[in-house]
């Protein structure tokens, strides 16, 4: 947990995947806690993965696009992607583990590396768009 500080200071996409992570670790471990060690079918883990992607996006919307002032319409897609894709494996993850108190730290550690990966992939692509108006 001490190197995810550092991380997180270089890769804004990694703060998005971490929001979304422990907003859907938090809110699935309390339904987990709440149902028992009961695993839910694969359509309950898509539709709550969904859910709970989309809740977290518009808090990490609000965080990263206003408070942090990178701007809603900078923001929106990728925060959208990673948020979902980092919910559905944390519910996917937490759902075959069963173990409540252990959603938040994996949900902060899936969203985390969720975040750099994918932030490596958008990297190269503005990179060479940004190289493309240099030389023009």
């Amino acid at each position: 947990m001490a190197a995810f500080p550092g991380i997180w200071q270089r890769s804004l996409c990694a703060v998005t995947g971490a929001i979304a992570g422990g907003i859907t670790g938090l809110v699935f471990g309390l339904l987990q806690g709440a149902l028992g060690r009961v695993p839910l079918c694969a359509p309950d883990v898509l539709g709550a993965g969904l859910l709970l992607g989309g809740f977290s996006w518009l808090v990490a919307l609000v965080v990263v696009g206003l408070w942090l002032h990178h701007g809603l319409a900078a923001t929106a897609a990728p925060a959208l992607i990673t948020s979902l894709l980092t919910a559905l494996l944390t519910v996917g993850v937490s759902n075959r583990v069963l173990i409540a108190p252990l959603s938040v730290p994996l949900g902060l550690l899936i969203g985390t590396l969720v975040g750099m990966a994918l932030c490596r992939l958008c990297e190269g692509r503005w990179l060479r768009r940004e190289e493309a108006r240099h030389v023009r």
